[in-house]
């Protein structure tokens, strides 16, 4: 399927055990077109921003089903730091086996949810500095995945990151791999940057046959105390360069996965 890019919002909104070698190989994959995706999730974890930093494309997928599960990340998200954090929680309207894009907000609780996140980020250097930009996309909504993926586009261009952002629509096949298949066999071969996650749901053999493309697992994990939190984390306490500098979001030979062999993957990047 074709992906709906958001080039346009985003400049608007300026404003399984593995084998390992021992020695790891480092592949240059200068030339390859590398892309990765995720659903729009509230203000993402570092590792989301890690992926798109090493990226050339990342596609958000609104059309995904609506996730229930306590430890899913659509409208809820951790805040703070992480021995110390709470769950920031956007109450939403859905019914069953709706999509992400179908949720929308109780804008009835949301004043209620902003004084939670002005409560654990008013300390930080910088909030003063960002609150009315978060305040905006905050109170500027009326459907989860547009609250979720203007405060991407916020952090992505506070952040210098270059990365193209486009929308999928929905998939089409008899399971989850089959979906993700359709949605990306027409950028033609690529890179598949994925997440450590997606070995619980991606059948890695039968995506890489359905569209002659390879997957790179990534092995990163965000240094403490902001492996498990928000973005805002970091950003609201460093500012945007620091919080690179201390994330390791920067062009060097990063780790990934492809075909059970670990490598080291150095990738010419113009992001800053």
């Amino acid at each position: 399927m074709k992906s709906a890019n958001v080039e346009q919002i985003s400049r608007s909104s300026s404003k399984s055990n593995l084998q390992k070698h021992k020695n790891s190989n480092i592949i240059n994959l200068n030339s390859a077109l590398i892309i990765s995706a995720h659903q729009p999730t509230l203000l993402p974890y570092p590792g989301f921003f890690y992926r798109m930093y090493h990226s050339k494309i990342m596609d958000l997928c609104p059309y995904d089903p609506l996730s229930r599960h306590n430890d899913r990340y659509q409208h809820r998200v951790k805040i703070g730091l992480d021995d110390n954090w709470k769950w920031l929680t956007l109450p939403i309207k859905v019914s069953n086996n709706c999509a992400i894009k179908d949720a929308k907000i109780k804008t009835e609780f949301i004043d209620n949810r902003w004084t939670q996140l002005e409560q654990v980020y008013q300390s930080y250097p910088l909030w003063d500095y960002y609150k009315d930009k978060i305040k905006e996309i905050f109170f500027g909504y009326n459907y989860l995945w547009e609250i979720n993926l203007h405060f991407v586009l916020l952090v992505r261009d506070i952040l210098g990151i270059k990365t193209y952002i486009s929308l999928s629509y929905s998939g089409e096949g008899s399971d989850t791999t089959e979906r993700i298949a359709s949605q990306f066999r027409n950028y033609g071969t690529v890179i598949y940057l994925a997440g450590r996650g997606s070995m619980t749901y991606l059948d890695i053999q039968k995506y890489q046959r359905l569209t002659r493309s390879k997957v790179a697992i990534i092995t990163y994990i965000p240094p403490y105390p902001f492996s498990t939190v928000s973005i805002l984390s970091p950003l609201l306490m460093f500012g945007p360069d620091k919080t690179l500098d201390i994330l390791k979001i920067k062009r060097e030979p990063i780790k990934v996965i492809i075909n059970g062999i670990e490598h080291q993957w150095y990738l010419n990047s113009s992001k800053k």
